[in-house]
C-alpha cells in the first residue's frame, strides 16, 4: 500500500517539476523564438512599424503586407555573428529611449513624417560628428533597412507581379525597343 502511494506521489513530483520548469515568468511574454534570438511582441511591434516606415504602402504594397520583419527577425538570428547580434539587439532595446532624446516622443507615438526624418537624422549622423548619436542604434537602422529592402526586393510579389523574373533566362534579343509600359526586372 505504501509502494502504490510513494509511486503515486514521484509521478506528481516529476510531472511538477517538468511543468514548472516549463514555465517563464519574465515580465514580457515572448512573441517570436529564434534559434539564438527571443522577441518580445512589443519588439515585434516596433520593428513591423520601422520597416512599414522604411518601405511604406503605396502604388504597390509596403512592406508591411509583405511581412518583410518576419524575413528581417530571420536574417538578423541566422546571418549575424554574435557580436554583431549583441550590438543589433542593443540598438533595438534603446531604440525608443533614444528616438525619445531625438524627437520627444516614441517612434510609435509619432507620424509618419517625423519617423522617415528622424529615420533620416539618423543616418545623416555617420557623416556628420556633431550629433551624438548611439552607434549600436547607428548600426541597428541601418542593417534594419539594407534587410527590409533585400527582403522586399526578394519578395514573390515583388518577383513576380512587379517585376517580371523568368527563371530559365529566354532568347537573347540584340535590338529590342524600350517600351516604358513594360515593367523590367532590375535584379536580372
Amino acid at each position: 500500500m505504501n509502494r502504490r502511494k510513494a509511486l503515486k506521489n514521484l509521478g506528481i513530483l516529476s510531472g511538477g517539476i517538468v511543468l514548472l520548469s516549463s514555465c517563464d515568468f519574465s515580465k514580457e511574454k515572448i512573441s517570436l523564438v529564434l534559434n539564438k534570438l527571443n522577441i518580445t511582441s512589443s519588439q515585434e511591434n516596433l520593428m513591423k512599424e520601422l520597416v512599414a516606415t522604411i518601405i511604406p504602402d503605396g502604388e504597390i504594397s509596403g512592406a508591411e503586407k509583405l511581412m518583410v520583419h518576419d524575413f528581417v527577425w530571420i536574417m538578423v538570428d541566422d546571418c549575424l555573428e554574435a557580436v554583431e547580434q549583441e550590438s543589433y539587439l542593443k540598438g533595438l532595446t534603446n531604440f525608443d529611449t533614444d528616438i525619445k532624446k531625438l524627437s520627444g516622443k516614441t517612434f510609435i507615438s509619432l507620424i509618419e513624417e517625423d519617423r522617415v526624418n528622424t529615420l533620416v537624422r539618423i543616418e545623416a549622423s555617420k557623416e556628420k560628428a556633431s550629433e551624438n548619436i548611439n552607434e549600436d542604434l547607428f548600426k541597428f537602422v541601418e542593417i534594419t533597412k539594407y534587410l527590409a529592402i533585400l527582403g522586399y526586393m526578394q519578395s514573390e510579389y515583388i518577383m513576380t507581379d512587379i517585376m517580371p523574373y523568368s527563371l530559365v533566362p529566354s532568347t537573347y534579343g540584340a535590338c529590342e525597343s524600350i517600351d516604358n509600359s513594360k515593367r523590367i526586372n532590375v535584379n536580372a
